[in-house]
């Protein structure tokens, strides 16, 4: 689904309004009846709607004559004088005043605070402040209407913003001065950058994307190259599982992991690989380290590589390695082989010579010569966490995370594969440019093996015959996905790697046979 910047949200405005003759008060209204109808799921008794001078804030006064229709107890609150009001918020106002006398303007701060009872006694409240439109930092009384939201939220109000959160830069996603703390936003048409940059993904809580009455020919004219990875299009890049299949149809794939003592990240990309719809999974391993395989898991086919009884992938392993791998669908490495200059000089050779897709990970990324990539003449997909990126990248963590989707749009571009900067916002970034954002995913998946497992649902997916760039994307959200799945049954703190993969299949499920998109709902 494709993320807009302000300016492109903008002129999709303008070419609704201008070619097809939409009012511009009729999408207010039909905003402003999405944004009542998301607010209202919570069956609140008592709401306060926030609103600026803008059209913003006319998207809210609708939202409050929703809710008053619902038979909920509304109080508006009006940061400007009527005659301040935009046209379409000012036709609003006059709309709401014939059926409400709890409709407050608030020209100064003092006036504001004066009615704070209202955000106090009420369990929603409406953030219609700021739109798309703010590019200057945020004073005077908006900020501090949007601190007093900020008080009141985590009591007991759920906070519902009106397209992005108030104070929030649609562009950038960082604050501009302050911004509201939403517990979800409902974002009109299509989602904005901001939501999914920067703070965004912290501000903006559960994003509704919901129509509005733009044509959809018009916002398929407007190219971007950035998008939010969602369900609907994860489930049509699988390919098809036809009755006359056989387990060659769904790829053999082979993981290059484990040294000494170390073979539970090989175990856990093999499992997740499995469990994400691979026909054959074979994981090859240094033969000193062969003595720990677990022979119980049973699915998984092991083979051992000479290793000179160094229980480390080294020169000897190569000729092997390469043999092994040579008739796969596609191949991973790196997962805990280690950080031996033996086994740097094994995997940047098998990076150069292997001619089949390759997902490299982990230890694979610390040893990594970026030349390497440049004499592979299949696909390469790299899983760096912020610290690996910054290493690969002779960066700094600060920096990487600063600005995450440059970093990665950046690496992709000059070394010619696809870069998946793992974190809170997964990006996926193509080396034309292309870049995409997940919203899958928890705290709890700050454990052990979480990136093991991502490097097998990729390389099955992979492996199965997926476009690298799709492959990549519908990895990190079935990985999400599968870790939400997991914490809503056992919580967060507790979660570990075994549980993410015990729920692949319901998450495999759940996508193929289901519209909605955890992590971004679509509302009609």
């Amino acid at each position: 689904m494709k993320l807009l910047s302000s300016s492109q949200m903008r002129s999709l405005d303008e070419s609704a309004i201008t070619q097809h003759r939409i009012p511009s008060m009729e999408l207010m209204e039909n905003a402003g009846r999405a944004l009542a109808d998301v607010a209202a799921t919570s069956r609140p008794s008592r709401a306060a709607v926030v609103c600026g001078r803008g059209n913003n804030g006319g998207d809210g006064l609708v939202a409050a004559r929703y809710l008053i229709g619902m038979g909920i107890d509304v109080a508006v609150l009006i940061l400007a004088s009527p005659q301040e009001l935009s046209p379409d918020a000012r036709a609003n106002w006059e709309r709401l005043v014939r059926i409400s006398t709890r409709v407050f303007p608030c020209t100064d701060a003092s006036y504001l605070s004066s009615h704070a009872s209202i955000l106090a006694e009420a369990d929603l409240i409406v953030d219609a402040i700021f739109g798309t439109g703010l590019r200057d930092e945020v004073k005077g009384i908006s900020l501090h209407a949007i601190e007093m939201i900020n008080a009141m939220k985590g009591r007991k109000s759920r906070v519902v913003s009106a397209d992005i959160p108030s104070g929030l830069s649609s562009d950038t996603g960082m604050p501009l001065g302050g911004s509201v703390v939403a517990d979800d936003t409902v974002t009109f048409a299509l989602p904005k950058l901001g939501l999914c940059l920067g703070r965004g993904l912290e501000y903006c809580g559960n994003i509704h994307v919901v129509d509005i009455g733009i044509p959809p020919e018009e916002a398929e004219k407007i190219p971007s190259k950035y998008s939010l990875i969602v369900g609907d299009d994860v489930r049509r890049s699988f390919l098809p599982r036809r009755m006359n299949s056989h387990k060659g149809t769904f790829g053999h794939v082979a993981i290059f992991a484990g040294s000494r003592a170390k073979i539970g990240a090989g175990y856990l990309s093999s499992r997740a690989a499995l469990r994400s719809g691979s026909g054959l999974v074979t994981y090859a391993m240094p033969e000193s380290a062969f003595a720990f395989f677990d022979s119980n898991y049973s699915e998984v086919m092991c083979e051992p590589l000479p290793d000179n009884g160094k229980a480390f992938f080294c020169h000897e392993s190569l000729d092997k390695a390469l043999h092994l791998a040579q008739d796969k669908s596609a191949v991973a490495i790196g997962p805990a082989i280690g950080t031996e200059e033996a086994t740097r000089a094994f995997l940047n050779a098998f990076v150069r010579d292997l001619k089949t897709s390759l997902v490299i990970d982990a230890d694979g990324l610390n040893l990594l010569d970026l030349s390497s990539l440049r004499m592979r003449g299949a696909a390469t997909v790299l899983t760096p966490h912020p610290g690996e990126m910054a290493r690969l990248t002779k960066s700094d963590t600060g920096l990487v995370n600063a600005n995450r989707t440059q970093a990665a749009i950046s690496l992709a571009a000059s070394c010619g594969a696809i870069v998946v900067l793992k974190g809170m916002g997964t990006v996926v970034a193509a080396p034309d440019g292309r870049c995409a954002i997940n919203r899958t995913g928890n705290s709890g998946m700050a454990s052990a093996g979480m990136g093991d497992a991502l490097t097998g649902i990729i390389l099955s997916l992979l492996g199965q015959g997926l476009d690298p760039f799709d492959a990549a994307c519908a990895g990190v959200f079935v990985h999400g996905m599968a870790g939400d799945f997991a914490a809503s049954e056992i919580g967060e703190r507790a979660l570990i790697t075994s549980d993410l993969i015990k729920n692949l299949p319901r998450v495999f499920s759940s996508i193929e046979t289901h519209s909605h998109s955890r992590g971004i709902e679509l509302d009609p």
